[in-house]
């Protein structure tokens, strides 16, 4: 028995998964714990996350911890290493779910929002597979999970930030894809099209015309077919005919139609459908009438304050 072994002997394998307390990381947490796959649940809402817990310690016979984190912060993430040596568990699966949206005109979005879209869907993504994958590839066993999105395969107007860090979860899955193969650790990237969850509102692109046109998943219907295609061994994972069709279709189509195309469908509008502007800026090399008589008076005053020169 070597060093690794012993060491497991007393932990127990567990499936870390991030953003569990609504929408699809919830419902992959159903689907880990019906297969009796013990649980460190992460998000941000404690009181949330123990409601969770619950729920699923009290359904199935599964042993379920959580862990109250910002992943969108590097000590977040080193946190959840933490957690599972408290509570004594090793990350056999890791499912790297949490993740945030912005709508709306880039210019007009809050700077600190797109950090954090950057921080939480990519970077973090990132810093927890670096820290889980290794002992997975020592072992010889385990996988991660990592919920892209359809976005991911396009330039997307009005959620550029957040269909970029899609594209990163994307490409980055099938390269480690491809780097652990014969390890015995599955990688794969779940890219899902519409989907019943909170995020598209309070992204505020709930009157956006892919939601209202395009197909729409179940988080319950999604998680059982994704779940299913990961234990397969799956490396990209599109749930919906109508979705996978429209990938294969979208490798014929150049970039000067279809950046235009998926432009209309996801441009944010109002209650009524009307479409919402940018809102002016101001121009940067324009003073304003009352700063410039400011500026006018200050100058004045320090003429009349001059001493003449001998």
């Amino acid at each position: 028995m070597n060093e690794i072994d012993r060491r497991l002997e007393t932990l127990v394998p567990a499936a870390v998964i991030t953003g569990a307390t609504e929408g699809i990381g919830r419902a992959l947490a159903e689907e880990f714990a019906r297969e009796g796959h013990a649980l460190l649940l992460v998000a941000r809402d404690e009181a949330r996350l123990a409601e969770t817990a619950r729920r699923l310690a009290s359904t199935y016979p599964v042993e379920v911890k959580v862990f109250a984190s910002d992943l969108s912060t590097a000590e977040g993430c080193a946190g959840v290493e933490e957690a599972l040596k408290r509570h004594g568990l090793y990350a056999d699966t890791l499912v790297n779910n949490a993740a945030i949206m912005a709508a709306g005109f880039f210019q007009d979005q809050d700077p600190a929002t797109l950090r954090k879209i950057v921080d939480l869907d990519a970077r973090a993504v990132v810093d927890l597979t670096r820290r889980f994958l290794p002992g997975m590839i020592a072992r010889h066993s385990g996988g991660v999970l990592n919920v892209a999105s359809v976005e991911g395969f396009m330039p997307v107007p009005y959620q550029a930030t957040y269909a970029a860090a899609k594209a990163f979860v994307l490409s980055f899955s099938r390269a480690l894809s491809y780097e652990t193969m014969y390890t015995g650790v599955r990688i794969s990237a779940l890219a899902p099209g519409t989907t019943e969850t909170g995020l598209h509102a309070k992204a505020g692109a709930e009157n956006s015309r892919y939601v209202m046109l395009l197909p729409v998943m179940s988080a319950e219907e999604l998680a059982r077919f994704a779940f299913r295609e990961f234990k397969r061994g799956k490396k990209v994972i599109v749930p919906g005919l109508v979705y996978r069709i429209g990938l294969v279709v979208r490798r014929f189509v150049p970039d000067i139609l279809l950046v235009p195309f998926v432009g209309l469908l996801f441009r944010v509008r109002d209650e009524e459908g009307n479409l919402q502007w940018p809102t002016p800026l101001p121009h940067p090399d324009v003073v304003k009438p009352e700063l410039a008589k400011s500026k006018s008076a200050k100058r004045d005053a320090t003429k009349i304050g001059e001493r003449p020169r001998i």
